[in-house]
């Protein structure tokens, strides 16, 4: 399928013929409103300390192992060209992750599921064609596609691309970013963006630079242009306990939400430790040492928002 730009009458795909995509969601309802299709596109410019999704910050597609599902066949040793799979003599399963070259076969020689890729190259047409399947559950529930990561606009041409595809088909979009993307690219891509859902990370440059890697400068200035240029946000806010909470952060975000007009409302993101496995697999080290809140801890930062100003906030 190869749709025109009635204005341009430029082939979307031509933008970026592929993207790396890790995963396509479908069914999601936690990714902005209604019933979506979530696209998962690889790279990330921040390192969050607690990221949930640390198979996503490789711009290239990686190996992973579940040592859990290993039952030591050693197929994988056996036909690997590059020697990343090595057993030791009480039979326990080594993965050298930097002399993989994601060529797959060993994938494919696993029988337990115990190897995947994360990454796969599609291109604009292939997820459109994905996602379009499921319009009819777009339409009935308000929902549509969100594109997500890592940061999905580290591959931007990619995302424009298949941003106007869905647009010029009916189909609501959601972007939802770190906010540290090239200023021009917000400009660029929100005319085809019904709602950004923008993250707020930590409040101050420095604990934002420890947390994640990169100060808020850019962050500020690519969410006060999309207040400028009037488009749609929710404000997204992870809260990690013994990292970024603090008074100081809650009064930043509601007033935030109180001066930016553009902003629907903020939800909360409680800390959840799911990344821990998956950086694992991928033979990365997990940087947080945090708990997972109960509801009553949930209910207190939400109320401790809400104490700074009459703001609309939900728990996401």
């Amino acid at each position: 399928m190869l749709i025109k730009d009635s204005t341009s009458q430029t082939s979307f795909a031509q933008l970026a013929t592929t993207g790396v995509v890790f995963d396509i969601q479908k069914f999601s309802v936690n990714d902005g409103p209604g019933v979506r299709t979530a696209v998962f596109m690889k790279g990330c410019q921040m390192k969050c300390v607690w990221c949930h999704n640390p198979e996503s910050l490789s711009a290239q597609k990686q190996l992973a192992f579940n040592a859990d599902k290993c039952v030591g066949c050693r197929h994988c040793e056996q036909v690997c060209p590059n020697n990343v799979h090595s057993f030791d003599a009480e039979g326990n399963h080594h993965v050298d992750f930097e002399a993989c070259q994601t060529c797959g076969q060993c994938v494919d020689a696993c029988m337990q599921d115990a190897l995947k890729i994360y990454g796969k190259e599609m291109s604009v047409e292939q997820v459109f064609a994905e996602v379009i399947k499921d319009k009819v559950y777009f339409d009935k529930s308000g929902g549509g596609i969100t594109l997500s990561g890592g940061e999905a606009l580290k591959q931007f041409e990619f995302c424009l691309a298949l941003a106007k595809m869905c647009k010029a088909n009916g189909v609501h979009v959601c972007v939802e970013t770190n906010g540290a993307s090239k200023t021009d690219h917000y400009r660029t891509i929100a005319p085809y963006v019904d709602l950004f859902l923008f993250d707020y990370k930590a409040t101050g440059d420095e604990l934002h630079k420890t947390l994640t890697g990169m100060t808020r400068r850019l962050v500020d200035t690519n969410l006060q242009l999309l207040n400028e240029i009037n488009s749609s946000v929710i404000l997204r806010c992870p809260m990690i306990p013994g990292y970024n909470l603090s008074d100081d952060h809650f009064a930043a975000i509601a007033q935030l939400a109180k001066l930016m007009t553009n902003i629907q409302k903020v939800e909360v993101l409680p800390y959840h430790n799911f990344g821990k496995g998956k950086a694992s697999e991928i033979g990365k080290t997990y940087g947080v040492d945090a708990k997972m809140p109960d509801d009553n801890e949930v209910n207190s930062w939400i109320a401790s928002i809400k104490r700074y100003g009459e703001i609309n906030v939900t728990l996401s």
